[in-house]
């Protein structure tokens, strides 16, 4: 089942790589991104933690945390996620918990369409990350949620192929609302 903006986050608990208990409450005044991604391994997610890594200081500046979520076992996501420093939190979901709570789909075809239509970007996730040697949810397609200080998702978007992100440019717009609105509250 899709969500739809503006809807209420649905609250999870999780474990993080590192053990620590998070819930989307643990958030509340801050705007977050949700960020689902196919395994810790996949060529195309390693490429977009590739860019989330380099964004993450400025927004968490302005006030956005990142919540990333990998189809894989924490001990995958830490032997190829974190192998490098990640500024955000991650947590490997290979049951699909979360997932399910924010429905995110599956699709065969969107491997086809990805490797069709991006493959240079699959080359530079490949030369970023490694290649996991299995994978529990072949296909799953990504998916991003964007929540505001309130809890309330503002944002959705459901990937139409296995590389298929939120923009970046959404999300910084998304950013620069929550610096109005808070600018707003201040006066």
């Amino acid at each position: 089942m899709r969500l739809n903006a503006p809807s209420q986050g649905i609250d999870f608990l999780a474990r993080d790589i590192y053990g620590k208990v998070i819930g989307l409450r643990d958030f509340r005044g801050k705007r977050v991104m949700l960020s689902f991604f196919r395994n810790a391994g996949c060529p195309f997610c390693n490429f977009r933690i590739y860019e989330l890594t380099h964004k993450y200081k400025d927004w968490a500046h302005q006030g956005l945390e990142v919540i990333t979520f990998f189809a894989s076992t924490p001990e995958e996501v830490q032997r190829y996620v974190a192998k490098h420093p990640r500024p955000f939190r991650m947590i490997g979901d290979i049951n699909l918990d979360v997932y399910n709570q924010y429905g995110v789909e599956t699709s065969a075809f969107a491997i086809i369409k990805a490797l069709l239509f991006k493959l240079p970007r699959i080359i530079r996730g490949i030369a970023l990350g490694n290649l996991a040697k299995k994978n529990e949810h072949p296909t799953l397609v990504p998916a991003d949620f964007l929540v505001d200080e309130t809890g309330v998702i503002r944002d959705v978007w459901y990937g139409r192929d296995y590389s298929d992100h939120i923009p970046l440019k959404r999300v910084e717009s998304f950013v620069r609302q929550g610096i109005k609105r808070q600018r707003k509250a201040a006066a």
